[in-house]
């Protein structure tokens, strides 16, 4: 048991931090070669894919593990029903994507692509939860590793040969379906149905299941997409890319930090007890206070990282280094929030807490507002008030809940 458990930590790890370095090389490689503007309309343009297409799956994936790894009675037919929904939901969801593009500004091909690369990488992860819900987590972290490796060469190519970028996002998509073909014949056909007919019993159970996962999902891809989308609203050419940049490399420290919280989630669902419950929470704000230390270094080498940014992305990106050490002040506020959604999840609060968070995302639209007609130094005000609008409210509504 502790072999197995030791394999798949090492494959999860490996498989984690490829897709951050090949991500992050990737992100470079765009910005290098085809400019701040280009690599601002890329990053703005995913995130409300991202989050279209977080709604519009419903989390399925984690669903269908969840009720494989249960012995659901209809685990036969879970994968093509929870296919099935998808699709439906992405054929009706595509058609809105081309008013929601003009209304934040975006390019609509390049969101309806990054919609369709997102749903069908889902679309895999519902394939590999047969693996996953059966305790074996290295053939999915095998796939996703080699799929990670093929599509960061590929993509390589595509950008040295300075193909368009929408090439960049059709390659992805191309790769998934392949992928996606790869883990379907993986499985074995004696025990799922891959192709079997709509359920309507099945369909009641993930969607009901689905609405009920995506909840803290949906909360998670908001606190993490958000600002990018809204910093589109109010700035476009290189800024945008500038910003967009920033913003992520927050993101990348944060998911990095972030990932180490996820045993919080097993932890609580054995044993949630007020006593343990509170006693966590408190080394918590220990561990919380630690992660200033990051920002703090950061402002201590920020020339050196100006010159690092410049070297690599090019003289567009001068502004970098100072916009980062200032966001990065939004580390400790993004990891209470994710420690608070993960407590609402493990505590089945996830209704209130959804609740909270969509009336935090509409103080944190109308902070972006406020703060830009003011016009004292909007962009990281606007963002740094956003997060703490986030980390408060999904503090007060775990803290409202638990009682």
């Amino acid at each position: 048991m502790f072999k197995k458990w030791k394999k798949n930590t090492l494959y999860i790890s490996l498989m984690q931090l490829t897709l951050l370095f090949v991500n992050f090389i990737l992100i470079t490689l765009i910005s290098r070669e085809y400019g701040a503007e280009i690599y601002g309309e890329y990053a703005s343009s995913k995130s409300l894919a991202v989050l279209v297409g977080t709604a519009t799956v419903l989390s399925l994936a984690l669903v269908v593990t969840q009720l494989l790894a249960r012995n659901d009675i209809d685990s036969p037919s879970l994968q093509s029903n929870a296919y099935l929904i998808i699709v439906r939901n992405s054929s009706l969801v595509i058609f809105l994507l081309v008013p929601l593009s003009m209304l934040f500004y975006r390019d609509t091909i390049m969101t309806i692509l990054f919609f369709l690369a997102f749903v069908t990488n889902e679309m895999i992860h519902i394939a590999l939860g047969f693996f996953q819900s059966q305790g074996d987590f290295v053939t999915s972290s095998k796939q996703i590793l080699l799929r990670t490796v093929l599509y960061g060469v590929g993509a390589y190519i595509i950008i040295a040969n300075k193909l368009s970028i929408y090439n960049l996002i059709i390659f992805q998509i191309l790769l998934l379906l392949i992928f996606f073909a790869v883990a379907i014949k993986s499985i074995p056909k004696l025990e799922i149905e891959l192709f079997g007919k709509k359920s309507k019993q099945v369909f009641k159970k993930l969607e009901g299941s689905g609405r009920k996962m995506v909840l803290t999902t949906f909360s998670s891809a908001l606190i993490s997409e958000l600002d990018i989308l809204l910093l589109g609203l109010f700035y476009s050419g290189p800024l945008l890319g500038v910003l967009a940049w920033s913003r992520r490399i927050l993101e990348i420290i944060f998911q990095i930090i972030a990932a180490s919280l996820d045993i919080l989630f097993p932890e609580l669902s054995k044993n949630n007890k007020k006593d343990n419950v509170i006693n966590i929470r408190k080394q918590l704000r220990k561990f919380l206070l630690f992660t200033f230390s990051v920002p703090i270094l950061f402002l201590i080498f920020k020339d050196v990282a100006d010159k690092i940014f410049i070297n690599i992305l090019g003289s567009e990106f001068t502004n970098l280094s100072s916009y980062t050490a200032q966001l990065l002040f939004c580390l400790p506020l993004m990891i209470w929030s994710r420690i608070n959604i993960i407590f609402s999840r493990s505590l089945n609060f996830e209704a209130n807490l959804t609740k909270m968070i969509a009336v935090g995302t509409f103080l944190s639209i109308m902070s972006y507002y406020i703060i830009h007609y003011i016009n004292f130094n909007p962009a990281i005000m606007s963002i740094f008030i956003s997060q703490f609008i986030f980390a408060s409210i999904s503090n007060y509504s775990f803290k409202k809940s638990y009682v």
